[in-house]
């Protein structure tokens, strides 16, 4: 009986989207909470830097679905 390890791979693959989605966003969100407390401003980078979290979450997906393209090729463009 042979073991299928596709699972596997795609139950990695599900838990690094995951990984790669939450760290940015959350470490974003901590960083602007830190800085208005330490500068004493409202919520401007709380803002600032949760919208670049939230960037910087998708470019990583981006990424990673590019690299696992079976094809290795770009979409043709219409």
């Amino acid at each position: 009986m042979k073991f299928d390890y596709s699972v596997l791979k795609n139950l990695s693959l599900i838990s690094q989207v995951g990984f790669l989605m939450a760290i940015p966003i959350i470490g974003c969100i901590l960083l602007g909470s830190y800085l208005d407390k330490l500068i004493g401003t409202n919520i401007i980078f709380l803002l600032v830097f949760t919208v670049l979290g939230v960037m910087t979450a998708f470019r990583n997906l981006y990424v990673l679905s590019v690299k696992k393209n079976p094809n290795g090729k770009k979409a043709p463009k219409k």
